[in-house]
Order: C-alpha cells, then structure tokens, then sequence
C-alpha cells in the first residue's frame, strides 16, 4: 500500500515487501571494507534468504557478492562509518 515506516537511520538503505520474491542460496563474498576484525579483500561463504528488495541505497557497498554459480548479486550489504548490514549470512571464510 506503499506506507514507509522510518527506522534507527543507521543506514541509508530502502527496502520493499511490495513484491515478495524470494532470494534465496549460497554466496560468496568479497569485503570492500574492514569488518568484526576480518579484512578488506577477505573472501567469505555463506547464504542469503529474504524476501524483501533493496529499492534505494545511499551507502557504499560492504561486499561484492555472487551466487554460487559465479553470477553478480545485485544485495552488497551497506556500510555508514561504523555501522554495517547485509543480507549475507556468513558461514566461513572461503
């Protein structure tokens, strides 16, 4: 119905449920920044699953990220100084 509802403005991102569609599998991920004490460049595993789509965002990227067949993934998480989100849910560093 297109109600938007502000939150703690720790970053920049804008998401919808408008259109549910499911993102869901294996990733890999590569840190464009320092994070939780890991590296710039470090390579990472994991998997996402979500239904919501990121519509905006004024951040810069926290990671390239692909699927597991090597594709682009256009979700790169957002970082704002210290603060940092992503979809990406780390499983090990690859």
């Amino acid at each position: 119905d297109g109600t938007t509802h502000r939150m703690a403005g720790l970053l920049g991102l804008v998401t919808s449920h408008a259109d549910r569609r499911l993102h869901l599998g294996y990733r890999r991920a590569e840190l464009l920044a320092p994070v939780a004490g890991l590296r710039a460049g470090t390579m990472l595993r994991g998997h996402e699953f979500h239904y919501s789509t990121i519509v905006g965002q004024d951040d810069a990227p926290l990671m390239r990220v692909s699927d597991a067949d090597g594709a682009a993934v256009a979700e790169t998480g957002s970082r704002r100084g210290w603060a940092s989100g992503s979809f990406f849910h780390m499983i090990a560093s690859a």
